[in-house]
């Protein structure tokens, strides 16, 4: 009896399964950020979290942005979701309320993950109904006023007048000269999602909002109506045909030296950094006395609730943002307060202006149907930009908004 018990001793001791650590894989998928997919500096940070931990492997699938959400969508309803994904701020709220993501407000209280860590913005986008579904990977912030330094000198106008709606208006004036193919600002409506942004950083620098606290449309408010109506005013000094035109049509007539004023994210910097544009930028815009709010853009990393590996998606989220690791492995800004300003002052010019921006900044509205509400916003800002009656428009804005409750 005791050669049999000990020889089962020395088997079970033989066995891999008792000693080896069992390995699993996580399926990530994110925003391509290159065209080979995975930037140098993501590579190497997958190897180093494989590397701390070594019963941990990461799959890394990367996919183009216009075909992002639709992937994931029928990969949830397939049952093939991956462990964990970058999901654009926009539609976190729709796979909260789908039931496809994760909660994971007692994972960050238990890792003593701090809102504090984060922007702001970027960390009330991440929560849907009082609950915590992503953690921000990175952000930037719609919009920073790209000025001509040239043009503003010629002009002899003061690039930090702009800061204020008057100031703008008048540089704006000033600048604009259909005769030579010079003009103001860069307005733009097309049908895309930069036009919503940079209406609602108008909206939001005087006070306004979007949807209110019930989830009711505001842009019938006094607020948005008078941002609203500003921006209708500074049509005359667009180019010509902005309902058709996009913030990259604008970004043409900047770099050729025909636009006073183009209204981008920090993320054209390194645009302008390689072009022969003598140029600067501004915190946006507000009316005097208050202080310019952009509006955020960005995305969140988020753990699907049918992954069987949550606690090791917990862990990689944790790694990815890392102060020492989020600002290596993001294309934007890192949403890791302190990994920004190291990250902005090594590749943005006006580092602590951008970093003011970001703090400042609001999330578009965290609807599930937001897509929705973006398509109608577009509308509105067509129907400005065409002279219609502005309040007129914002209360047939409003109707379809609140509709669609």
């Amino acid at each position: 009896m005791k050669k049999l018990l000990l020889a089962a001793t020395m088997l079970a001791g033989l066995t891999p399964a008792a000693h080896a650590q069992e390995t699993i894989t996580l399926k990530f998928w994110d925003n391509q950020q290159t065209e080979s997919g995975l930037s140098q500096y993501q590579q190497e940070a997958v190897k180093r979290f494989e590397a701390e931990n070594p019963g941990i492997k990461i799959e890394v699938t990367t996919i183009p942005y216009p075909e992002f959400q639709q992937r994931l969508l029928t990969a949830v309803q397939g049952g093939n979701a991956p462990d964990v994904s970058t999901v654009d701020q926009i539609w976190q709220g729709a796979f909260a309320e789908a039931g496809a993501i994760a909660e994971l407000d007692e994972q960050a209280k238990a890792a003593g993950v701090s809102p504090e860590t984060f922007f702001k913005g970027a960390w009330d986008s991440a929560n849907y109904n009082g609950k915590l579904y992503g953690i921000p990977f990175n952000v930037d912030v719609w919009q920073f006023s790209f000025l001509n330094n040239a043009l503003f000198k010629e002009a002899g106008i003061d690039p930090a007048s702009i800061s204020t709606w008057d100031g703008l208006k008048a540089a704006a004036e000033k600048l604009t000269d259909p005769a030579k193919g010079k003009y103001g600002v860069g307005l733009f409506g097309h049908k895309g999602e930069d036009t919503v942004v940079v209406m609602n950083s108008f909206v939001f620098s005087n006070g306004g909002k979007v949807l209110d606290a019930d989830g009711k449309c505001a842009l019938t408010s006094k607020e948005s109506v008078e941002a609203l109506e500003y921006l209708q005013s500074l049509v005359p000094f667009a180019p010509k045909g902005i309902l058709n035109a996009s913030s990259g049509d604008m970004r043409e007539l900047f770099l050729n030296g025909s636009l006073g004023v183009e209204f981008w994210p920090a993320l054209e910097q390194p645009t302008l950094q390689k072009s022969k544009i003598d140029w600067d930028f501004e915190n946006g815009t507000a009316p005097a006395g208050k202080t310019p709010v952009g509006t955020y853009g960005g995305w969140n990393l988020v753990v699907y609730k049918s992954s069987p590996h949550q606690e090791a998606a917990w862990k990689f989220i944790q790694f990815l943002t890392k102060e020492d690791v989020n600002g290596a492995v993001v294309d934007l800004v890192p949403a890791n307060v302190k990994a920004a300003k190291t990250f902005l002052e090594a590749n943005r010019k006006g580092a602590d202006k951008i970093m003011t921006h970001l703090q400042n900044a609001q999330p578009r509205p965290l609807s599930a149907r937001y897509l929705e509400v973006s398509d109608i916003e577009v509308t509105l800002a067509q129907d400005v930009y065409s002279g219609a009656n502005v309040a007129e428009a914002a209360q047939k804005a409003c109707a379809a908004i609140d509709g669609l409750n």
